[in-house]
């Protein structure tokens, strides 16, 4: 089970999308949906991703995102896996699946509290303005 997901850091919104693998064509599929689901409130939007090769193909149609390559090993600068980090700690620290549905069912129920914890999410991936 693969989840991808993003984080609007300034209104705390998370949206995912779990796939059975990760590469470019479903990278797109989950482009496609992203850009769908969210309400954009500013001309320019972006993706800040890590150098995963499907992250990088040429035939990617990245609709209202402007994507921004993080260096290698610097993926405490990208504010989604902040919250990848409290969602393991909150629901699979200590947590052993019997059964391949008992870990969806789990997962499953790990994304809907993150969508559903917007304000919490804000505090999470806030990106500092002033250094």
């Amino acid at each position: 089970m693969n989840v991808t997901g993003t984080v609007l850091p300034r209104k705390g919104e998370f949206n995912a999308l779990e796939f059975s693998h990760s590469d470019t064509e479903i990278f797109q599929i989950f482009l496609d949906h992203t850009n769908r689901d969210i309400l954009f409130d500013r001309p320019r939007n972006l993706l800040i991703l890590d150098n995963a090769s499907w992250h990088k193909s040429k035939s990617l149609d990245w609709g209202r995102f402007e994507p921004i390559f993080l260096p290698p090993y610097s993926l405490d600068l990208n504010p989604i896996e902040r919250l990848w980090l409290v969602m393991k700690d909150e629901w699979f620290s200590g947590f052993y699946a019997k059964t391949k549905d008992q870990l969806i069912d789990r997962l499953a129920d790990a994304l809907r509290w993150l969508i559903n914890r917007q304000d919490e999410n804000i505090k999470t991936c806030a990106i500092p303005t002033e250094l």
